[in-house]
């Protein structure tokens, strides 16, 4: 072994060796590192023409399906999972607004939900171009996410139409009828008692005023 660590052609051949190895390894980081930071780039690039898309879909009166198709396509290109993630849902709330079945079980409407769904989009890309964390997804954007399902189905005839609830007759109030307690017995036995002891107390001065007549009378034929 010492004898050939002495040879001079073998210790230049393993200084090749070791350098051409060193050279490999750091072309292939460089490399790698420039890829991810062009992939970064591109992804940045394209969180940009999202966001002046989403910007302009927003302020806009009318929607234009030129502009889901091309948001859908630049979205694929992104290389965060959960923005990539959170705006495909968007896109697809956005392309399904309009479904009655969709507007009924939200109960957003298809003009807001377009605004809602765009402000959603553009706080996303922010968070995103800002590396911090995305934002919650807002109450009706999570009930439209919910309903979605469903109202695919029921759009496809695979479920049936949810039926509407009638509204509730309304009674006519009844009159409550008064109950005959035992006090209000008591007080008329009470009052036909009275009554007859009236009549005959009446019944009784009269006879005594028809005896005090004949009395009288019979007093003058003494005399």
């Amino acid at each position: 072994m010492p004898a050939l660590l002495e040879n001079p052609i073998l210790l230049i051949l393993i200084g090749a060796v070791i350098s051409l190895a060193t050279s490999v390894v750091v072309t292939g980081v460089q490399a790698r590192l420039l890829r991810r930071n062009d992939v970064r780039e591109a992804s940045r690039a394209s969180a940009r023409r999202l966001t002046s898309a989403f910007i302009s879909e927003r302020d806009s009166d009318d929607s234009a399906d030129g502009f889901l198709a091309e948001a859908e396509i630049t979205v694929m290109s992104m290389t965060d999972r959960k923005t990539r993630e959170r705006l495909a849902s968007v896109l697809r709330l956005l392309r399904e607004r309009a479904l009655p079945e969709l507007e009924e079980l939200s109960g957003v409407k298809a003009e807001r939900a377009r605004r809602l769904l765009s402000e959603h989009a553009l706080e996303v890309l922010g968070a995103h171009l800002r590396s911090e964390r995305l934002p919650e997804v807002p109450g009706d954007v999570k009930q439209m996410l919910r309903v979605e399902e469903e109202a695919l189905s029921i759009r496809s005839g695979d479920k049936p139409r949810p039926a509407v609830p009638s509204e509730p007759i309304t009674k006519s109030q009844v009159t409550a009828r008064p109950r005959h307690t035992g006090t209000k017995a008591s007080g008329g036995t009470t009052a036909r008692k009275t009554t007859k002891a009236t009549g005959r107390g009446t019944a009784k001065s009269g006879a005594k005023a028809e005896e005090q007549p004949a009395k009288e009378g019979s007093a003058f034929w003494d005399d």
